[in-house]
């Protein structure tokens, strides 16, 4: 387990290194996450407080305007996403990342992303209805779900931004390049996203000692006020190297696995190592 974590490590040092010399590329999640969050707050809540109100015609407004805004905060993100990984994969290539090319390449993909984000959606929406009503064991059972359908879909968005097929075969594309090498895939990301987990808790707890401090008093307001400040800070860094990073490691083991070749700064030996061959 050690030696697999440590091999997780060296794969996210290798991606992070790609986001560094190419900085850009760390704006990209950051943007997107941004743009999500407005048309979630523009949306949702307004829908949220008319989904609590009395009249039923009011209540399906709400439920509407959810609906509506998870889908469009969706639709945001992946659609970054996919610009982040046509700029990415340009990187590992040894090009400079443009990125005006990269929008283009997302625009003409509109369509297949539109559908993953409905189908991405649906699957969420399925998983919460078996968590809010399973139960303890549904809790269970949502949660290895979505941990299993993370994996198979985890290379969907390299799938649509580099090969021209739509949502439902990008699924089944990214299971099948998944079971072939699921090892890479599942040290990387946990060590990509254990590092950001541990920032954002940091982040998290700045900002709630930075509450606790201004709700004291006067005399330590200005020291709650900073603190609020750096664990948003800390928070938002989290998310984006989070965002970048896995953004260029996909990419990366995309080429690995469904083209036998190492990209960029990556190695075959490094990416063969952190492999489990499918039996």
């Amino acid at each position: 387990m050690f030696t697999r974590m440590k091999q997780g490590w060296e794969l996210t040092k290798k991606a992070w290194s790609v986001v560094r010399q190419h900085p850009g590329l760390a704006k990209l999640p950051l943007v997107g996450g941004v743009l999500a969050v407005i048309a979630a707050l523009v949306l949702v809540a307004p829908g949220v407080f008319l989904a609590s109100a009395d009249p039923d015609a009011t209540r399906l407004v709400g439920y509407a305007l959810i609906a509506l805004g998870s889908y469009l905060a969706s639709f945001i993100v992946i659609y970054y996403n996919v610009i982040l990984a046509a700029a990415a994969n340009d990187a590992l290539e040894a090009r400079e990342p443009d990125v005006t090319a990269a929008r283009q390449l997302a625009k003409k993909r509109i369509p297949m992303i539109a559908g993953w984000a409905l189908v991405s959606a649906l699957v969420s929406l399925a998983f919460a209805i078996i968590r809010d009503r399973g139960g303890f064991v549904g809790s269970i059972a949502a949660s290895l779900g979505a941990a299993i359908w993370g994996l198979v879909t985890f290379l969907v968005v390299p799938v649509l931004t580099l090969e021209q097929v739509g949502p439902i075969d990008a699924i089944k594309r990214s299971g099948s390049l998944v079971r072939q090498r699921w090892g890479q895939q599942v040290t990387g990301n946990l060590v990509i996203g254990g590092i950001a987990t541990v920032f954002t808790f940091i982040g998290i707890g700045g900002v709630v000692g930075g509450v606790v401090l201004i709700s004291g008093g006067t005399a330590w307001g200005a020291l709650g006020g900073l603190l609020v400040v750096l664990g948003l800070v800390v928070a938002v860094a989290a998310s984006v190297f989070s965002g970048a990073t896995r953004g260029v490691f996909g990419v990366a083991l995309y080429h690995f696995v469904a083209e036998d070749r190492a990209v960029g700064p990556f190695t075959t030996y490094e990416l063969a190592s952190a492999a489990t061959p499918r039996r």
